[in-house]
C-alpha cells in the first residue's frame, strides 16, 4: 500500500474545515485572517495532493459536509473588493516596508481559485453550491474578462521576466501592480476551469444560473474570445514557443506546440456544452455580433486540434451549419423565462458592510498591517508565510512529471524529422519556424497542407 507525504494531517483536516468562517473586508490582515489564510493554504496543498495521487479526497468531502465551499466564494469576493477599493489607498500613503505583506492577500485570491477548481471538479460539489454559484459565476466572468483585457494589452508579448535592472528601478508601487496583473492572469486560468465544471454540472445549479451566463454575461462570447486569445501560448524573448501548464510556463519544442493543453481542453468543452444545451440555447438569442464572434471558431477547429479532441467534431459541424444559415441563426427569445430571478449578493453585502465603516477607517486600520511595519512586524510575518507558502511537499508530486515532459521536450528537439516524408531534417520553414523540411521539394509538397497551420502558428 502507497504512502504519500500530506501537507495537513487527517486528524487536522476537521478542524482545519471547521475553522473557516467569513471576514469582512476591515479585517484582512488580522491575526484571525492571517491563521485563516495559513489553513486555506494548506488545505489547497492537501486537496491538490489527494487529486493527483487519486487517495480518497477527503478535504472536499469535509468541505462539502461542513457547508464551506460558500464561504470559499465569500474570502474571494472580501479580497477582489480589498484589492480594488482599499490597495490603491494604502500605497497611495507611503511605499510600504515590506511588499510580501500585501503580495500575501494577492496570492490569497488565486489560492481559492485553485481550492476551488479542485474540488468543484466533482459533480456534487457544484450541488453544494447552492445560490452561491450565482455569486461564482459572476466572478469568473470578471476575472475571464480581466484575463483578456491583459491579453490584448500584450501582456504575454511583455511580461517576460523583466531585465535585473529594471527591477531593481521598479517603485514599490509598480511592483505591487506588476504582481498583480500576474495574479489576475494565474485567476483567469483558473476560472476557466471552474466554469467549464459549473457549465457540466448545470442541472445541479438554481435556475437563475442560466440566466446569468447567457444574459447577464454572455459566456459564449466570452469563452470564443478567450479561445482566439489563446492565453496558454506564446513567443518568449528567444523566439521558442511556451505553453501555460500547471501554473508556469514550460517551453515547447517540436510537435509540443500543437499539443493541447488541459485548460485548452476545459475551454473548448466549455463552449460545446454551452452550444449543446437546449436550455441555455433557449435564452440566447444569436445575434449578428455573437455570430460573428462565435463563428470565428471554425477556424481553430483545424485537423490537429480535432486529432487530439476527436469529440469537437459536432461543434465544428455545429458551426458550419451556422454559417450556412445565418439569416435564420437566431435561435432564442426576448422574454426571461422566470417571473423571479434570484440575484448574487455577497459583493454588495461587502461593500454595504464597508461603507458602514467607513474606507478612511478602513485604510488608517489596515495602515499599520500593510504599511507601517516595525522589523519584528516584518520577521514574524515572513516566517509565518513561509511556513505557508513551503512548496517542498508538493514538489515530490511534480517532479517526476517534469522530469518526463522534460526528457519529451528533450527528446523532441533533439530529432527533427521531415514533415512530409519523415526523413531527418535540418531545415525549417521560413514562415513560421516551426516544422522542419529535409528538402525543398518536400516543403513545396507539403505547402497545401501545411497552410493554414503555417498562418496560424505565424
Amino acid at each position: 500500500m502507497a504512502s504519500y507525504p500530506c501537507a495537513v494531517f487527517p486528524e487536522e483536516i476537521d478542524p482545519f474545515v471547521q475553522s473557516i468562517r467569513p471576514y469582512e473586508i476591515v479585517d484582512i490582515g488580522s491575526k484571525g485572517w492571517i491563521e485563516q489564510h495559513e489553513v486555506l493554504q494548506k488545505l489547497c496543498q492537501q486537496a491538490f495532493i489527494e487529486a493527483s495521487t487519486k487517495q480518497e479526497e477527503i478535504v472536499k468531502e469535509r468541505l462539502m459536509l461542513e457547508g464551506k465551499i460558500p464561504l470559499l466564494i465569500h474570502e474571494l469576493y472580501s479580497v477582489l473588493v480589498w484589492r480594488t477599493e482599499v490597495l490603491s489607498r494604502l500605497l497611495a500613503l507611503k511605499d510600504p516596508d515590506a511588499t510580501f505583506v500585501l503580495y500575501s492577500v494577492i496570492y490569497h485570491e488565486a489560492n481559492i481559485c485553485s481550492l476551488l477548481e479542485t474540488v468543484l471538479y466533482h459533480r456534487t460539489s457544484c450541488e453544494a453550491l447552492d445560490s452561491s454559484a450565482l455569486d461564482l459565476i459572476d466572478y469568473c466572468a470578471q476575472a475571464i474578462g480581466r484575463l483578456i483585457g491583459l491579453l490584448a494589452n500584450g501582456y504575454n508579448d511583455l511580461e517576460d521576466d523583466p531585465p535585473p535592472n529594471e527591477l531593481l528601478n521598479e517603485s514599490t508601487s509598480e511592483e505591487v501592480i506588476r504582481m498583480g496583473r500576474g495574479m489576475d492572469f494565474r485567476i483567469g486560468i483558473k476560472c476557466l476551469g471552474v466554469v467549464s465544471y459549473l457549465v457540466e454540472g448545470l442541472e445541479l445549479l438554481p435556475l437563475s444560473a442560466v440566466t446569468r451566463l447567457v444574459r447577464v454575461h454572455d459566456f459564449p462570447c466570452l469563452i470564443a474570445e478567450i479561445l482566439h486569445a489563446k492565453p496558454w501560448l506564446r513567443r518568449n524573448s528567444e523566439g521558442i514557443f511556451e505553453k501555460y501548464r500547471n501554473t508556469s510556463w514550460l517551453p515547447a519544442h517540436g510537435d509540443a506546440v500543437l499539443k493541447v493543453t488541459e485548460t485548452e481542453a476545459q475551454t473548448w468543452f466549455c463552449l460545446y456544452r454551452l452550444l449543446f444545451n437546449g436550455e441555455l440555447m433557449r435564452d440566447y438569442e444569436i445575434n449578428g455580433y455573437r455570430y460573428r464572434e462565435i463563428g470565428k471558431c471554425v477556424g481553430l477547429l483545424n485537423e490537429q486540434l480535432l486529432d487530439q479532441l476527436p469529440a469537437l467534431i459536432p461543434l465544428k459541424q455545429h458551426l458550419c451549419t451556422m454559417q450556412l444559415t445565418k439569416e435564420n441563426v437566431s435561435t432564442g427569445t426576448t422574454s426571461t423565462s422566470l417571473l423571479l430571478e434570484e440575484l448574487p449578493e455577497m459583493r454588495e453585502q461587502l461593500l454595504r458592510t464597508a461603507r458602514q465603516i467607513g474606507w478612511d477607517q478602513i485604510v488608517a486600520k489596515q495602515r499599520n498591517i500593510f504599511i507601517d511595519l516595525d522589523d519584528q512586524d516584518v520577521l514574524e510575518m515572513a516566517k509565518r508565510i513561509n511556513a505557508a507558502y513551503n512548496t517542498d511537499l508538493l514538489e515530490k508530486y511534480t517532479e517526476q512529471e517534469e522530469k518526463r515532459n522534460k526528457q519529451s521536450e528533450t527528446d523532441q528537439s533533439a530529432t527533427k524529422v521531415c514533415g512530409n516524408c519523415g526523413a531527418l531534417a535540418a531545415k525549417k520553414c521560413s514562415r513560421c519556424l516551426h516544422v522542419f523540411y529535409c528538402s525543398r521539394d518536400c516543403q513545396l509538397q507539403n505547402w497545401p497542407d501545411h497552410k493554414e497551420l503555417c498562418s496560424q502558428l505565424k
